[in-house]
């Protein structure tokens, strides 16, 4: 599931004039804002890919697996994660984030 999400507490004048950053995960490193999963950016669209834990239609809940938003950020949009469309082969990641792991643990989060 592809999560959408509205960063408003960054939805503000200074934030979204951000356009270079030193992100806090990669020491002496600065780089544009699209280069990183900042939540301040020109126009504060997120989206953070999740696995679903579990779907309760009668009361139209979804719990989820590691959104990288704050509780009670607004939701903008739900779609589908397709492998065929969404995945990327061979991905390429610069230097700086080399030491990430291929995989985050998960834990749930209800929206």
């Amino acid at each position: 599931m592809m999560v959408l999400w509205w960063a408003d507490k960054h939805d503000n004048d200074q934030s979204r004039s951000i356009m270079m950053t030193a992100p806090p995960y990669a020491k002496d490193v600065m780089t544009g804002v699209f280069a990183t999963r900042a939540e301040y950016r020109p126009n504060p669209i997120a989206m953070t890919t999740c696995k679903i834990l579990e779907a309760d239609e009668k009361n139209g809940t979804l719990q989820i697996a590691d959104i990288d938003a704050y509780d009670g950020t607004p939701i903008v949009d739900l779609k589908a994660y397709y492998p065929v469309c969404d995945r990327v082969k061979d991905p390429r990641i610069p230097a700086w984030l080399s030491d990430w792991p291929e995989w985050m643990p998960e834990r749930g989060i209800g929206l």
